[in-house]
């Protein structure tokens, strides 16, 4: 018996060794959604983007805003790679809204509702629940227009709103603005924050766009001109928002104070900007 008991310990061991292996959290992102359906569209959506080449089975993930999560699928649900996944609130809304899509397209068995105003985070996990990808967006575009994820050529992400004709790109590559301003555009919101843990104003938002060029850095100095920050290097030109916490590059909360968010973009005709933001008690 004890041989029996000692037999089955390693075969559950080598189950759950595949199930981690097959399906590594780092493969799969959130990469777009739209929170505020309009007009015909009566259904929210979140867009998957699974990168390997093997299965993965999507009953081992759950999807989430600020507040909770749901499961993804009460059973079972083998997905060969790689694929776009459309998870949504109401899927006969979304298959009538995008006509003729043949993509992969799920209606979760719960879904918890995304807000339009006062912003929100989606959050993906996996088995235990814990987020290991999320994004924290604190408004919404019109006219069906989505939030879409960028990679530059360095796989650093983030976001920005979908440039395509159509208002969003579920079940495609993502598509961004190839208009540029004439100028570095650099807002924070809120202004100050505070990053004190307390719950409230935790987050500052940094919106960008940017001219034509090669690439953009984006750093943040204290007021004696060191660099406290990087947040951007040698990134992809590609308009979009992101997060700040209030660290530094050793995730260190900085002092309440004011401090210098430097933008440069490094072309055949450079610029730079720079503004300040505050961090309050």
């Amino acid at each position: 018996m004890s041989g029996f008991i000692f037999l089955s310990c390693i075969l559950s061991v080598l189950l759950i060794t595949s199930i981690s292996a097959q399906d590594s959290p780092e493969e799969i992102r959130i990469n777009e959604f739209l929170p505020n359906p309009s007009g015909d569209l009566e259904s929210e959506w979140i867009e998957l983007y699974y990168a390997a080449d093997s299965a993965i089975d999507l009953s081992n993930y759950y999807i989430g805003d600020a507040l909770g999560w749901e499961k993804i699928s009460d059973t079972s649900m083998i997905i060969p790679g790689p694929a776009f996944i459309i998870m949504t609130q109401d899927k006969a809304s979304f298959l009538d809204y995008y006509f003729g899509f043949e993509g992969v397209v799920i209606e979760p068995p719960g879904w918890k509702a995304l807000n339009n105003s006062g912003g929100d985070k989606i959050r993906l996990g996996f088995i235990d629940t814990l987020a290991f990808d999320s994004f924290y967006y604190e408004k919404v575009f019109t006219d069906n227009r989505s939030w879409e994820r960028y990679l530059d050529v360095h796989g650093v992400s983030f976001w920005g709103q979908s440039y395509d004709p159509t208002g969003s790109s579920p079940g495609r590559a993502n598509n961004f603005n190839p208009f540029r301003p004439d100028g570095i555009q650099l807002r924070v919101s809120p202004d100050p924050f505070s990053p004190n843990g307390d719950g409230f104003e935790d987050i500052a938002v940094i919106s960008y766009d940017m001219p034509p060029g090669n690439s953009f850095d984006l750093f943040i100095y204290d007021i004696s001109g060191r660099k406290l920050k990087t947040i951007f290097e040698s990134s992809q030109i590609i308009p979009g928002e992101i997060e700040w916490d209030g660290t530094d590059d050793y995730n260190q909360t900085l002092a309440v104070g004011i401090y210098i968010l430097y933008a440069r973009v490094n072309g055949d005709e450079d610029f730079d900007f720079k503004r300040t933001v505050v961090i309050a008690p």
